[in-house]
């Protein structure tokens, strides 16, 4: 019992961190851009420096399992699908809309996606909790852009439809990451090194006169938030998260980040969230609470049952 207790308050401790990393990179690009900053200059920071690490990692892997790895179509598409194309499109967002329409509007389209993806390819059932879930979320982006805000531009569809696609992109690439099995070490490294080949030979020649043009200060700030923070840091802490959390509380960790990016923001650059932007987040919280929470009663009735089953098969409760 002492070392489940442990287990969950180091779990929790890796999710807060977790959940701070998202928000922080989120924030930080949001203020690259509103400083001049292009896109493809913080995808660039976003994906190149982790692959710093990556590579020296992937050859080791390489030759512990005697060349053995991922077949390098599968890594293209994982590398494009979760990559700097992704992070370009994301962050592009930004350009058009406010800082809450992509902290919202890109989990969603995450979660929808990788439901339809799930069912078309792994199979999987759609319970109703997570249709009603779903419909709550859209009812909590309703009211996102419903009001609109005084930051939110005429051009905040654009942003709106480009944090949309990437979410969609995102929903793909972790049902591909469970349909080819791939391997949580090597996969992550693997796909860190061609995200950061790609940055280079696709973003660098777009991001270096912005990066030249950009304060020393700024360019720092990103390429810790951006490339430490969220291209090394989130990924080490949210493993060590899941590896003590249910399956149930880690999928609610992104539903959180949305609240504390505008708090985050709020507090360094003194743009105060509104409240329609709260309410929009809670909302959204409650779908999220909803399905997973949804989803696993009916997981565990679903396993009570076939166990009940395998006792007395021909009496099936």
């Amino acid at each position: 019992m002492p070392e489940q207790t442990e287990a969950r308050i180091a779990g929790t401790l890796f999710g807060a961190i977790t959940v701070l990393c998202w928000a922080g990179f989120n924030v930080a690009a949001k203020a690259g851009v509103d400083a001049g900053m292009s896109p493809s200059a913080v995808s660039f920071l976003r994906y190149l420096t982790p692959g710093f690490v990556a590579f020296p990692l992937l050859i080791w892997l390489r030759h512990r399992n005697r060349g053995k790895g991922l077949p390098g179509l599968r890594l293209c598409i994982l590398a494009v699908l979760g990559g700097p194309l992704f992070g370009l499109i994301a962050v592009a967002g930004y350009q058009y809309a406010p800082l809450s329409h992509g902290l919202l509007f890109a989990p969603v389209a995450v979660f929808v996606s990788g439901a339809v993806f799930g069912a078309v390819l792994l199979k999987e059932r759609i319970f109703v909790s997570r249709v009603l879930g779903a419909f709550i979320m859209f009812g909590g982006l309703a009211v996102l852009v419903g009001f609109e805000t005084p930051d939110a531009r005429g051009t905040w569809l654009v942003g709106t439809g480009l944090f949309t696609a990437a979410g969609i992109m995102w929903g793909g690439y972790t049902v591909l990451l469970r349909l080819w099995q791939v391997p949580l070490l090597e996969g992550t490294s693997a796909i860190a090194a061609f995200g950061a080949v790609f940055a280079a030979l696709l973003l660098g020649p777009a991001a270096w006169p912005s990066l030249a043009e950009t304060s020393t200060v700024m360019l720092l700030t990103q390429l810790v938030m951006q490339g430490i923070v969220g291209g090394i840091l989130s990924v080490v802490v949210l493993v060590a998260a899941l590896q003590r959390l249910t399956a149930q509380t880690a999928a609610v960790l992104p539903t959180f980040t949305p609240a504390v990016a505008m708090i985050i923001a709020w507090v360094v650059f003194g743009t105060r969230p509104h409240s329609v932007e709260f309410i929009g987040a809670a909302v959204i919280f409650l779908g999220f609470s909803i399905t997973t929470g949804g989803t696993s009663v009916l997981n565990a009735i679903q396993r009570r049952r076939s166990a009940a089953s395998e006792t007395n098969p021909v009496f099936p409760t």
